[in-house]
């Protein structure tokens, strides 16, 4: 190896430590703030809820974690997600009980907030990030932008895993997106490189972290299907039925190992109740999809039933999948068009499923997020806007000056890139009158939101007028998607 390569393997390895310590630091300054139901008993919150899962992994048998038992009371934070979710609970249970033992143990440990508790978990989302998140973003960014420069892919690295609604619900509020998202991101990138059962399997394992990739599903089962099906010949009939088949075995078997310790009818009956919550209604609180927005004109509760809404929920969300199908059939084998359908699978069910959080527009944000090099203007507006709709949550997490903070860096160096990047082109007078009304709607919302007060009579008036206003942002986008996926031009984007 000459001097010259060296010098520059060098300085790529420190570029990439640098990138990386610039993560954690983002991150650890974020952690520092409150988190969700900080100090506020008898349930506390999401932090509660993370630490209390790692409790009742480490102290209870396995057939008892999404029981209802004497140790294990489902109505205080009941494990209700996956199993590969319960495995890392226990692993970071383990190491808890090592680092401090009171902070695990059963009942007594309830509301623990010593300040070296604090900083171990803070630490696990970090470790999580630092195995998970980081490393898929940066086998994306040199998988999917392996044409462009060495500078490129660092901005994309940087705009992909510095998004500011991930940062502030993971190490602010308090959670493991970055685990579940990571995993997901493994999968679209084995198979953007062709490696489908690879691919295949890390969706799997994304899944069985949290249901909620269900949202990337139909992306990934349409473009693994019809990028195998081959129908010119006998032969080619033939090999797509193997590759097809090749992919369910691999799905079969991933499954079954991460359910290995609860196959029995009794106890995946059990996981699955817990998984699919479908008693706590349309919505949690209030979220910017379609459903909550219309209940100031429509409210679905008195007209129809729980399972009549549920069907017609069902019903929405498969409709809005068929252009999905549709793309992705004409243009098979497409990667760009493979990115498109998970942004539109993600808003399908973000819109109009059944059963939807605010924090699940982090699922859209993601698959976004990867065209930075492509849609630079609509990828950095739409990590404001979806930061935004998360707005109400962080405020009530008393999370307001790192949003402020977050939202205002990301503003700047995300608009004077974008502006960099389009600088040969003139915006016209809608883009710019989008753009004002956008941020002028929001600046406005966040004044009233922090200093007037609802009236008596509408006590979620503003917290409705965020949600409303995001959707406004989120159906927009989506439909702008939508008609990428139908007019891409691939001689546009060379790199597919």
């Amino acid at each position: 190896m000459s001097k010259v390569e060296s010098k520059s393997k060098l300085n790529v390895i420190c570029i990439f430590l640098t990138i990386v310590c610039v993560s954690i630091l983002a991150r650890y300054l974020i952690s520092i703030h409150p988190y969700s139901g900080m100090g506020k008993p008898p349930m506390f919150g999401d932090y509660e809820a993370q630490r209390h899962w790692m409790e009742i992994t480490t102290k209870t048998p396995i057939h008892q974690w999404y029981f209802n038992t004497t140790d294990n009371d489902l109505l205080y934070w009941g494990l209700d997600y996956p199993p590969l979710t319960a495995y890392l609970s226990w692993i970071y249970g383990k190491i808890g009980e090592v680092y401090e033992r009171p902070s695990m143990e059963l009942f007594t440990s309830r509301g623990y907030e010593t300040d070296t508790s604090k900083l171990f978990m803070r630490a696990t989302v970090i470790i999580s990030d630092l195995v998970v998140w980081l490393p898929s973003v940066w086998f994306f960014v040199n998988t999917y932008y392996n044409d462009k420069d060495l500078g490129s892919r660092i901005l994309a690295f940087l705009f992909i895993s510095l998004q500011p609604g991930l940062l502030l619900i993971d190490h602010g509020h308090f959670q493991y997106n970055g685990v579940s998202l990571g995993l997901a991101l493994f999968g679209i990138t084995f198979i953007l490189a062709n490696r489908h059962l690879v691919g295949s399997a890390f969706f799997v394992l994304s899944l069985n972290y949290k249901q909620m990739s269900l949202y990337y599903a139909p992306a990934f089962f349409f473009y693994l299907f019809f990028s195998n099906l081959n129908l010119s010949s006998l032969s080619k009939i033939k090999q797509s039925f193997v590759n097809i088949l090749l992919i369910g075995i691999v799905v079969i078997l991933s499954f079954v190992l991460c359910w290995l310790p609860f196959l029995s009818i009794e106890q995946s009956s059990q996981v699955l109740h817990r998984l699919f919550p479908f008693a706590r209604g349309l919505y949690e609180d209030k979220v910017a999809n379609f459903w909550c927005s219309i209940s100031i004109l429509v409210n679905l509760k008195k007209l129809l039933s729980h399972d009549q809404i549920i069907r017609v929920c069902l019903i929405t969300t498969l409709t809005t999948l068929i252009p999905i199908a549709v793309g992705i059939y004409k243009k098979p084998n497409n990667r760009t068009v493979f990115l498109y359908s998970l942004v539109c699978s993600a808003f399908s069910f973000f819109l109009f499923s059944f059963q939807v959080h605010e924090k699940t527009i982090l699922l859209a944000c993601m698959p976004i997020s990867l065209l930075i090099l492509k849609h630079p203007a609509i990828v950095w507006w739409f990590g404001v806007v979806s930061t935004y709709s998360m707005f109400p949550l962080l405020f009530k997490d008393q999370l307001v000056v790192p949003y402020l903070s977050v939202m205002a860096v990301y503003l700047i160096i995300g608009y004077q890139y974008q502006r960099s990047i389009n600088a040969s082109t003139v915006e016209s007078k809608w883009t710019k009158l989008i753009y004002f009304t956008s941020f002028t709607g929001m600046l406005v919302s966040h004044v009233v939101f922090q200093f007037i007060q609802a009236p008596a009579s509408l006590p979620d008036l503003w917290l409705l007028g965020v949600c409303c206003f995001s959707f406004l942002h989120f159906i927009v986008t989506m439909i702008y998607f939508h008609h990428q996926t139908f007019s891409f031009n691939p001689i546009k984007f060379k790199s597919n």
